[in-house]
């Protein structure tokens, strides 16, 4: 049955490793590149060229090199679990339509949204008094600026703490999106755009996707790999 499950994967590295090895067989000069498998048909996540000493990092699941990543003579630190999978996070917000937000503008909206936020927040963090009664929890350090500068917005909105924006705190982030973020006409439906359940609540991984900063923890090495 094992063997009938690894058939239907495209490659599995197993599979690559045999032919790489029957080629290096009849052209040994060649110095071909044989992959090293991890059980269940995945990749090491450090791969090498056996004859030049270069070492680079690969997507676990596919075996494909992550750009930048190579060295020569000493191994690369890579993930040990970055995974093609997560580099194409099933984004709801990235086809969904920002009504009246012209073609192509959707992007530069949320930018400019996001952007003021972030000065909003470097501004409050540097205030003497931080607003909404001093509710800065340390930042985590593995979140971006961006996921910061979302849990900052959040935890401003949520005058109640009930972990979701209802109605009477979407009034101020209405507010604050129509005067901050350009162009305005994509800022008239923007709080139906984050409400992605349509639960008239907004959520922060609602949040966090209408303003394109819905990178999965687990899934970031990909996203991040240069």
């Amino acid at each position: 049955m094992e063997e009938a499950r690894n058939e239907e994967k495209v490659h599995s590295c197993d599979q690559e490793r045999q032919s790489a090895l029957e080629e290096a067989r009849q052209n040994p000069r060649e110095g071909i590149v044989i992959p090293e498998c991890a059980p269940g048909g995945l990749y090491k996540p450090v791969q090498c060229h056996q004859s030049t000493g270069y070492c680079w990092c690969v997507l676990v699941d596919t075996g494909r090199p992550l750009p930048g990543t190579s060295t020569r003579y000493v191994m690369p630190s890579c993930d040990s679990d970055a995974r093609a999978k997560s580099a194409e996070v099933d984004d709801p917000f990235k086809d969904r339509e920002l009504p009246g937000c012209p073609e192509g503008k959707k992007m530069e909206f949320i930018t400019s949204l996001l952007d003021a936020l972030t000065t909003d927040m470097v501004q409050a963090i540097n205030s003497a008094a931080p607003t909404g009664g001093g509710r800065f929890s340390e930042p985590d350090p593995s979140h971006t600026l961006e996921e910061r500068v979302v849990h900052w917005y959040f935890s401003q909105l949520d005058s109640n703490s009930s972990d979701d924006i209802n109605k009477r705190e979407m009034k101020p982030f209405k507010r604050y999106v129509k005067k901050k973020a350009k162009p305005k006409k994509c800022a008239r439906r923007f709080t139906d755009y984050c409400d992605l359940n349509k639960d008239k609540v907004i959520s922060l991984p609602e949040l966090k996707g209408c303003l394109g900063v819905s990178k999965e923890g687990e899934c970031s090495p990909v996203l991040l790999a240069h």
